[in-house]
């Protein structure tokens, strides 16, 4: 029998947050129903309720990083079941527009995520080309709810063009970090991965990063030095927002060297660079936001595969009516990844 209600975690405006039942959704004939089995916490999420993102309207529904199964579809939807296990993309393209066009869909210039709410609720609705169908039976759904950061980190990855044997650094070991060195590790790079949290660089060494510093303790850029006999690094990723840190990584690169600077930065800060470092070391300096369907396909893939290990970044389950308590945790940096259980019953 299909529920009258459900439990959204309702933001009537920046940092209010509160446990409301509402009206069950309605689907739309291209649309799916999913029941969400775990949904994680993006630093994105944090900022955004905290109302430090000026793109982000209220009231709103946050959350888009879930797993779930499909209980409802639309009579137009033509490969999605009920039933099935599947992970909602919540970056809802318009598909029309030019960035859509040119397979920049991660830039869509008409996004409609805003009238398809979020996933801090029992259930979600999302056109059937936004549904990615967990494939292998084995695959948990909390472990597959890292599918949307992951994608993020994929696509972070790709843009760097990296190479077997190359040096790649991971400054910044979260959750993202953390899957930063599986995915270049995976590219067949060797990983140096460096975060000031002792506990962090535990975690790197449990999933295969090559060498480990704590830019506490030492020279990141001797320790460079050392292991690339002087040459650098070929690429580099900075997962946390902080322009220091990106100013003091772009002389570690090697002659060619790429660096991304993935995580946004803000407060909003100005970059105070040599551009002669740049033209002599001929380096490539790029960013990366959000992600595609191609980079959530291949995110799914490496997770189902198990090259890249996600469960173990769990550090906290809490129950979804406690997201606030999870925005707390985030803000502290305590722990890794921050998940609400929110129907775990359908693992």
């Amino acid at each position: 029998m299909k529920a009258e209600t459900m439990r959204v975690m309702w933001a009537e405006r920046p940092n209010e947050l509160e446990v409301r039942q509402v009206p069950m959704i309605e689907i739309e004939e291209n649309e799916v129903l999913i029941e969400v089995a775990y949904v994680g916490i993006c630093p994105w999420d944090v900022r955004a309720f905290s109302g430090l993102s000026s793109s982000v309207a209220f009231p709103r529904i946050l959350g888009h990083e879930m797993a779930g199964i499909v209980r409802a579809v639309g009579k137009n939807v033509k490969i999605v079941k009920p039933g099935m296990r599947v992970v909602p993309d919540m970056g809802i393209k318009c598909g029309v527009c030019k960035a859509c066009r040119s397979g920049r869909e991660n830039r869509c210039q008409n996004p409609l995520f805003r009238q398809y709410g979020g996933g801090f609720a029992d259930y979600v609705r999302v056109p059937e080309k936004n549904v990615h169908i967990i494939k292998n039976a084995k695959t948990k759904l909390q472990a597959a709810a890292f599918t949307e950061p992951l994608a993020c980190v994929v696509r972070g990855q790709d843009i760097l063009n990296l190479y077997p044997g190359e040096i790649q650094l991971v400054a910044g070991l979260g959750p993202i970090g953390l899957m930063h060195l599986q995915v270049a590790k995976a590219f067949g790079c060797r990983v140096i991965a460096s975060d000031p949290i002792p506990e962090r660089l535990v975690k790197a060494k449990e999933l295969g990063t090559d060498w480990t510093v704590n830019p506490n303790e030492t020279d990141v850029a001797e320790f460079v030095k050392d292991i690339s006999d002087g040459w650098g690094v070929d690429a580099a990723v900075v997962t946390v927002g902080s322009a220091r840190l990106v100013e003091q990584i772009i002389p570690m690169l090697a002659p060619g060297g790429r660096l991304n600077i993935f995580a946004g930065i803000y407060p909003k800060d100005q970059l105070h660079i040599d551009p002669n470092l740049i033209h002599y070391g001929e380096y490539v300096i790029t960013g990366s936001a959000d992600s595609t369907p191609i980079n959530m396909d291949k995110a799914l893939e490496l997770i189902e595969t198990g090259i890249v290990k996600t469960e173990t970044l769990i550090s906290h389950m809490l129950p979804l009516e406690e997201l606030g308590k999870g925005f707390e945790i985030v803000n502290k940096r305590q722990g890794l990844k921050i998940m609400l259980d929110v129907n775990s019953n359908l693992e």
